[in-house]
């Protein structure tokens, strides 16, 4: 049966509304599917974020030797710091140069524990990162500095990171330990960065003048084997009594620091032979031997400086800014 024209307009009407609820219906639906889903998102992301780590037990002060099974707990956290930024229990233990663990004896044979200490305060539950953990002997304290050193021959494999014990040789085949277990900061063709404390600049200063007056001698880095299993070697160099007097007044250097070494020179006096070398040699050819070394270091000093100022030409890494 024919609709007429009102029948018509009403049931066009209809549809149209009705596609016009359909169509909001399927927003609405379209929009709560994409909430849920991002919410979802947003819980799986959360889950990924917390982790089980290891955070402080309790109040633990900068200085502190700490354990892992006395001052930490495992703990799960939401963080977004990456895990392996994060202590774990190889911290704790000794490794090799490739990272493996590796297990070291006292002298009567138990098993030897790695000493850590912390370098800043951290309140319990606190997350602690590797960067705030050293181990022992390994501290910064307030006299180290960042040197470069030039007039140290330097093995030709040698890479940064690696460790070396800094020592003198001289020419009747004598040979002391200036410094000992020193990591490499930086290196290159001549030239080595070490950090040192105060104690360490005055030994390898006194060692450099000795071998600028003493015609033949040699002052050279010997790489560690497998610093992670072997100690550090005990110094045997013996410094001046004008420098041993300078280091006794220096305010700079802890008073434990000076005992040790005062108990050191002591025990390890300067080799007569040594001595009388030096004392035998004029001392306007000994001083015309100190302004030759020096000079020369200044000179690869002057020259390695402007091989690098040259390289950063243009930048706001040299030259003076005027702000004002």
């Amino acid at each position: 049966m024919a609709m007429n024209p009102m029948q018509r307009r009403a049931r066009n009407s209809f549809l149209i509304g009705f596609l016009v609820a359909l169509i909001i219906m399927s927003l609405i639906v379209l929009g709560l599917v994409y909430k849920i889903k991002s919410i979802n998102e947003a819980k799986e992301l959360l889950e990924q974020k917390q982790i089980k780590v290891y955070v402080a037990a309790t109040d633990l002060e900068s200085g502190a030797v700490v354990k892992l099974d006395e001052d930490f707990t495992m703990s799960t956290v939401q963080t977004t710091v990456p895990k392996d930024e994060i202590i774990s229990e190889e911290d704790f233990q000794f490794t090799n140069s490739n990272g493996d663990i590796v297990v070291k004896y006292n002298d009567d044979g138990s098993e030897k524990e790695k000493e850590v200490v912390m370098k800043v305060n951290v309140p319990a539950g606190t997350i602690v990162t590797k960067d705030m953990i050293v181990e022992s002997g390994e501290e910064t304290t307030a006299s180290q500095r960042i040197l470069e050193y030039n007039m140290i021959s330097l093995p030709s494999r040698l890479k940064n990171g690696e460790y070396v014990d800094v020592r003198m040789t001289i020419p009747n085949g004598q040979d002391y330990i200036i410094l000992s277990k020193k990591r490499v900061l930086g290196c290159d063709t001549t030239t080595i960065w070490l950090q040192l404390d105060e104690l360490e600049i005055d030994l390898l200063n006194s060692a450099i003048v000795d071998s600028y007056t003493y015609t033949g001698s040699k002052i050279y880095a010997a790489p560690y084997v497998e610093a992670g299993m072997q100690e550090k070697s005990t110094v045997t160099y013996t410094v001046r009594r004008e420098v041993l007097a300078l280091i006794n007044s220096n305010p700079n250097i802890i008073d434990e620091a000076k005992a040790n070494y005062n108990n050191k020179y002591d025990s390890v006096s300067r080799v007569d032979n040594f001595e009388q070398v030096l004392s035998l040699m004029p001392s306007e050819d000994k001083q015309t031997l100190v302004n030759t070394g020096i000079g020369d270091e200044l000179e690869a000093i002057k020259s390695a400086r402007e091989e690098y100022v040259s390289q950063l030409e243009g930048t706001d890494s040299v030259g003076y800014k005027n702000n004002e």
